[in-house]
C-alpha cells in the first residue's frame, strides 16, 4: 500500500472522532460541521486526473488473441497487480482485487472478497499460474494473494509479513516461500530476482502519520481475516527484477528507492510506481526518476498505482483521489522527464493487456 491510501483511511478516522465530538456539541455545530465534510468530501473525493486526456498513451488492447512466440504478455489488474504471460506459465504480482470501499477500509473490518476474487481470475483468465510475488504487506497488496493461490494452486513469494497473512488465511508452509533478496527464483522461462526497496514516504496529517511503527515493522503471527486495514503492516518493500529470455522487466510499486539498488541493471520494459510523486519534494522527484528511468533507461515505462483502488475492477479504473494524490502532477512529471528520450510511455486501463518486447 502506497502511503495515499493510509491517507484516506488516517484522515477518516480522524474525522471519525470528530464527529464523536461534536455529538456532545450543539446542534448548530453539528450541522455546521456536516455541511464543511460534505463540501470538503466532494471536493476531495473526486478523481485527481481525466482519462481522457490521456487517451493516446492506452493501448487498448484486451488481449484475447493468442501470445506471439517469445513475447511477454502483460495485463493490468489495478494497484500494482500485473499478471505476466508468457503463453506457457504465468506470474503475478500482489493480486489484490476485493479492492473494499473507502468507508468500509475506514470504518469496518475488510477480508477478501472470494465472489469478486474468482471473476477476477476468470475474467482475465489467470489459468496457469505458477507463483504470486508480494512487493509489501499492506492490505491493497497483499490481501487477496492467498485466496489466489488457493484457487490456482500458486505458490506464494513474499517477506515474513506476507507469509503470516498467508499462514492466517490457511495457506501450507509448502504453498509459500519467504524472500531472499538477490538470489533468483526460476519459473518457467522466467526468472525473478527480488531486489529491497523503500515505501513511499510517510506523511502526518493532523497529527497522525502512516509511518510504520519502529517497534512493531512487521506482521509478527499469523493474521485471520477480517481485520482492520491498519493490521496489515508493510514488513519490508520490495522491487522484482524479472528477465525472459534476453528481455529485462523490473517493477517498482512504491514512490521511493534505495540509492544505488538498480546502478547494475538495466530494463526494457519499467513499471513505474508513480502515485504521490508530486507531493513529493522537488529534489526527491528529480532523485527518484534519476534512480530509476534515468538508471535503467528502458524503451517502455509503464506507470502503476495510479488507480483508486477503492472503486471495484469491474469498473473503469479512475485516477486516485484528490484527497491524497495529484495524478495530473504526476504524469506531468513522467513526461517532463522522458521528454526528448526513445522511451515510450503507456497506461493500462484494468484488464487491459500489451505484448511487451
Amino acid at each position: 500500500m502506497v502511503c495515499h491510501d493510509r491517507f484516506f483511511v488516517i484522515f477518516l478516522m480522524v474525522m471519525a472522532e470528530k464527529t464523536n465530538l461534536l455529538k456532545k456539541q450543539n446542534l448548530s455545530s453539528i450541522l455546521l460541521y456536516v455541511s464543511f465534510v460534505f463540501f470538503f468530501s466532494h471536493c476531495v473525493l473526486s478523481p485527481s486526473g481525466n482519462l481522457t486526456n490521456y487517451d493516446s498513451y492506452f493501448p487498448h488492447h484486451n488481449g484475447t488473441d493468442p501470445i506471439p512466440k517469445g513475447k511477454v504478455r502483460a495485463t493490468f489488474l489495478g494497484t500494482s497487480s500485473i499478471l505476466l504471460d508468457d503463453g506457457e506459465t504465468q506470474i503475478l504480482t500482489d493480486g489484490f482485487f476485493s479492492r473494499p470501499s473507502i468507508w468500509k477500509t475506514a470504518f469496518s473490518k475488510i477480508e477478501s472478497d472470494p465472489k469478486t476474487v474468482l471473476s477476477v481470475i476468470e475474467k482475465a483468465k489467470i489459468n496457469r499460474l505458477q507463483a504470486i510475488f508480494v512487493c509489501h504487506s499492506h492490505y491493497d497488496h497483499v490481501m487477496d494473494a492467498p485466496f489466489v493461490a488457493k484457487q490456482t494452486k500458486a505458490k506464494l513469494y513474499g517477506s515474513s509479513s506476507t507469509l503470516n497473512v498467508g499462514t492466517g488465511a490457511g495457506l501450507t508452509s509448502e504453498q509459500m516461500q519467504k524472500f531472499i533478496p538477490g538470489k533468483p527464483i526460476t519459473i518457467g522461462k522466467f526468472t525473478i530476482t527480488v531486489l529491497e526497496s523503500k515505501h513511499t514516504p510517510p506523511f502526518r496529517i493532523l497529527g497522525k502519520t502512516n509511518a510504520t511503527d519502529p517497534n512493531h515493522p512487521n506482521i509478527e503471527s499469523p493474521l485471520i481475516q477480517p481485520v482492520k486495514a491498519m493490521d496489515f503492516i508493510e514488513g519490508g518493500t520490495f522491487d522484482f527484477f524479472i528477465q525472459h529470455g534476453k528481455n529485462k522487466i523490473l517493477i517498482k510499486s512504491s514512490t521511493n528507492f534505495v540509492e544505488g539498488a538498480l546502478d547494475k541493471f538495466n530494463a526494457d520494459v519499467l513499471f513505474l510506481g508513480i502515485a504521490q510523486i508530486s507531493l513529493q519534494s522537488i529534489s526527491f522527484q528529480d532523485e527518484y526518476l534519476n534512480q530509476t528511468i534515468q538508471t535503467l533507461k528502458p524503451k517502455l515505462i509503464i506507470p502503476i498505482h495510479w488507480d483508486n483502488f477503492f472503486k471495484s475492477l469491474s469498473e473503469p479504473l479512475e485516477p486516485n483521489l484528490q484527497l491524497g494524490d495529484d495524478f495530473d502532477a504526476n504524469m506531468s512529471s513522467i513526461l517532463k522527464r522522458t521528454e526528448g528520450q526513445k522511451m515510450e510511455i503507456k497506461l493500462l486501463q484494468g484488464f487491459e493487456s500489451i505484448d511487451l518486447f
